[in-house]
């Protein structure tokens, strides 16, 4: 042992400046080979952070997979962004991909580790590893929020193409479809009244389009159509009026024997018991008052107040409906087809401005889910330092053990004669 030990000490010695050369050349060599690796590989953490990642769904309650990442519409939109379209395959990119959970997390389901490594195919060309991988992350954000963030779905007005339909069958229609979209856009203003999109576009704004499409488009038609007498058949519909009318006439004498109820109820009321009752209160500034407080009589009070009105607001829908008989019955000739020509390219008109209009709202309903759900998904770099990237550690035990092995193999073999022979 003393021996082998001796014979690598001399062999040492005796190669020393080569065995340091020979070191210096690999090292360099390994480290540059790792640099030119690593330039061609990147690695992100992906954390999700909403309240249903921990249970394997998305926002929407749909259940999650994180291998959507590579699905090819992401990977094409990567792609695209880098600029690198027809120079890198979607099917190639995503073999190069690798998706992992990350150990080290407190929550392993919520965060991956996604790596690319750049295969000899990819002609990145300027674009780094760390570029393409940021661009195919900043797709799959995209991609997350359209399809799994949107909790709410934005009315869809379809407008009706029937030709045949009733002109004021159309107008109630887009009454009712704009009071829905009003309500959607209002409870949105609600949430956030502070938000704007790209192109300054709040949902205030939106919800004024709106009701002026109510107050001035749609109420434009409405009046051309009853004081024209306006209908696509005239004794059907006007059959249809006599009925509202009749029906209408019911509910009214319903409103109005309720009214008679409650007044009777008022005036058959206990004397004693419709004087005023105070009762003792605290104000905001904790002092005592008396506060007058209400009674029987002041509830059957209202409700006659309410019959009341909603009898009146009956009538007047009477008197309306009895009017557009009237003037179905007095329509003919071209008077009454120039009348509708002029409904159709209002109605035409009208529905344009819609689509337009919900195109929009569209838009600024996509932005305002990103924004809103901006921070549901994060994308962390893994850094990577110099010494790192070189692979310092890895080639300093390389090296040291290709010493070891080229020391060893220097000192074991047998020692030859000037003859060129083994001794």
């Amino acid at each position: 042992m003393s021996q082998l030990i001796s014979r690598v000490l001399l062999t040492v010695k005796k190669y020393f400046f080569r065995l340091v050369l020979f070191s210096l050349i690999f090292g360099a060599a390994f480290c540059t080979f790792c640099y030119t690796r690593s330039s061609r590989s990147a690695s992100v953490i992906l954390a999700f952070t909403y309240p249903n990642a921990s249970d394997g769904l998305y926002p929407n309650g749909t259940y999650f997979n994180a291998y959507n990442i590579l699905t090819e519409e992401v990977l094409q939109k990567g792609i695209q962004n880098a600029g690198l379209t027809g120079r890198v395959s979607p099917t190639v990119l995503a073999e190069e991909i690798t998706i992992r959970p990350r150990s080290d997390a407190s929550l392993i389901t919520t965060q991956y580790v996604v790596t690319y490594q750049a295969g000899k195919e990819d002609a990145l060309g300027a674009v780094s590893a760390e570029g393409l991988l940021s661009s195919v992350m900043y797709a799959y954000i995209q991609h997350f929020h359209d399809t799994y963030s949107n909790d709410q779905v934005v009315l869809n007005l379809d407008m009706m193409e029937d030709e045949d339909l009733e002109y004021m069958d159309r107008v109630n229609y887009f009454n009712v479809a704009l009071n829905q979209l009003q309500k959607y856009l209002s409870a949105q203003q609600v949430n956030d009244k502070d938000f704007i999109s790209s192109d300054g576009t709040s949902f205030q704004d939106l919800i004024n389009i709106v009701e002026r499409y109510r107050t001035t488009s749609l109420k434009e038609i409405k009046s051309i159509i009853t004081e024209r007498g306006i209908a696509h058949s005239r004794s059907q519909y006007t059959q249809r009026l006599n009925y509202r009318i009749w029906n209408l006439g019911n509910t009214y004498e319903y409103n109005r024997k309720m009214q008679q109820l409650y007044k009777k109820i008022i005036e058959e009321y206990e004397a004693k018991l419709t004087s005023v009752v105070f009762i003792p209160a605290l104000d905001s500034q904790r002092e005592f008052y008396m506060s007058k407080t209400k009674i029987g009589i002041d509830i059957h009070a209202l409700s006659a107040t309410d019959y009341e009105e909603k009898a009146e607001e009956v009538q007047r829908q009477i008197k309306q409906t009895d009017q557009y008989i009237d003037a179905i019955a007095g329509t003919g000739g071209a008077l009454a087809v120039i009348s509708s020509q002029r409904v159709d390219r209002l109605i035409e008109s009208l529905e344009q401005q819609l689509d337009a209009t919900m195109e929009q709202v569209r838009q600024v309903e996509k932005e305002y889910s990103r924004y809103k759900n901006r921070n549901y998904v994060t994308v962390k770099p893994v850094n990577s330092g110099f010494m790192e990237r070189i692979g310092i550690k890895k080639g300093i035990v390389l090296t040291g053990a290709l010493d070891v092995v080229l020391v060893l193999y220097l000192a074991l073999r047998p020692a030859k004669r000037k003859g060129g022979e083994p001794q």
